[in-house]
């Protein structure tokens, strides 16, 4: 969010609305929306990301690159909505992105001496994208634990790699409306787009080659159709349009996840900067999972060889629940799997791992001597599991 209300002042400063200067609708609409902001309180997170930058390694054409370019304008579009000649509430468009659940919509992307690409995106909040590519690969992304997944249905393969920074900086950038592009706003007039009466808005930067086009609905001021015109470093023109915008669709849980389907070939792809970040994690894990296993046996001792029943029975034991807490899945309150076992407990029984939705590099794995080990083979880690007796 914008915490500099002089910063937020200037943005407003620049808003030119009317088609003729009036000055006593253009102070109007700055009372309007200051008072909002003076008012605003932090909201959760819980926002629509709408726009995500493609890695280039993966996305293979350079096309691509303005995908998020032109799903910016998204935000734009709710931070600039009008109907008619009366504004509508600031705080009213921030409702409409805030109760948003899901965001569905399709990007055409085209370059000269290209053919046009054709992109469609889901979104499910609070931390899901899936991206589906011309080529019939699949993007998904899980920025609540850090993991994309892309799927080459052609080749029969799949790629788990961590999410670059840079796109987790632009995600929270977006989702908390801070460093809103400095673009100028004008009325463009009304048109019929797509069999729909809209209001048009013409989005620009001061000696840039640079035009987006935004048509909205002035009933609901959602957006109904983006046009982003721009030149590459080469001069090359650029266009993007974005259309069947849709908020809140049905949309299939199922899709989102990071699982590779059976028949696929998997690899994973990290560079030094993450792998250094997921080391730190795991071992931070391990250091948790340590402590939990060090209380169970605390409290089998003191019960007769019987392990606790859940892990909440060690609170007691001074286990707190930042101690549940998986770093690697930041998103899970509880971020383990416990296993109770049989009395009297054999060492070398699983009683605790991570909890995981698909196997990537491998997960921490607790016994009951108290050890923690870190499983890479997932066939290893099943014949393990089915090893242990338990009182399930």
């Amino acid at each position: 969010m914008i915490k500099n209300e002089a910063d937020f002042k200037k943005i407003i400063g620049r808003l030119n609305i009317d088609t003729e200067p009036n000055p006593a609708h253009r102070e109007n609409l700055r009372r309007k929306m200051l008072s909002v902001f003076s008012q605003a309180k932090p909201q959760p997170t819980g926002r629509i990301m709408a726009f995500q930058i493609f890695r280039r390694t993966i996305m293979r054409n350079p096309v691509t690159k303005i995908a998020a370019a032109a799903l910016i304008i998204a935000a734009i579009l709710f931070v600039y909505s009008f109907s008619g000649s009366e504004s509508i509430a600031f705080a009213d468009v921030m409702r409409n992105i805030q109760n948003a659940r899901t965001l569905t919509y399709q990007t055409v992307l085209t370059a000269v001496e290209q053919e046009p690409q054709v992109l469609k995106t889901m979104v499910l909040e609070p931390h899901l994208m899936r991206v589906e590519l011309p080529d019939g690969s699949i993007w998904i992304t899980n920025h609540g634990q850090g993991k994309t997944l892309l799927l080459d249905s052609n080749r029969r393969q799949a790629v788990v790699s961590s999410t670059p920074q840079k796109t987790l900086d632009l995600y929270d950038t977006f989702r908390n409306f801070r460093n809103l592009p400095d673009f100028t706003v004008r009325n463009f007039g009304r048109d019929t787009i797509d069999g729909t009466q809209a209001i048009g808005f013409r989005l620009s930067k001061e000696n840039e080659d640079n035009v987006i086009i935004v048509w909205a609905d002035p009933q609901t001021s959602h957006p109904i159709r983006i046009e982003h015109t721009m030149k590459d470093k080469n001069g090359k023109v650029i266009k993007s349009i974005t259309t069947k915008i849709v908020f809140d669709a049905r949309v299939d849980e199922s899709l989102f996840r990071l699982n590779v389907p059976e028949g696929y070939s998997a690899k994973s792809v990290d560079g030094p900067s993450e792998r250094a970040a997921n080391l730190t994690q795991r071992m931070q894990s391990a250091k948790n999972m340590k402590k939990i296993l060090l209380n169970c046996i605390m409290y089998a001792q003191e019960h007769q060889d019987q392990w606790p029943d859940n892990l909440q029975d060690l609170n007691v034991y001074g286990l707190a629940a930042d101690d549940l807490m998986n770093p690697r899945h930041p998103e899970e309150e509880t971020g383990y799997v416990y296993v109770r076992p049989e009395r009297p407990p054999s060492p070398s029984q699983v009683v605790l791992y991570e909890k995981y939705d698909s196997w990537a590099d491998g997960i921490n794995v607790g016994f009951v001597d108290g050890h923690v080990e870190f499983v890479t083979e997932e066939s290893v880690f099943k014949s393990r599991l089915e090893e242990s007796p338990t009182t399930r």
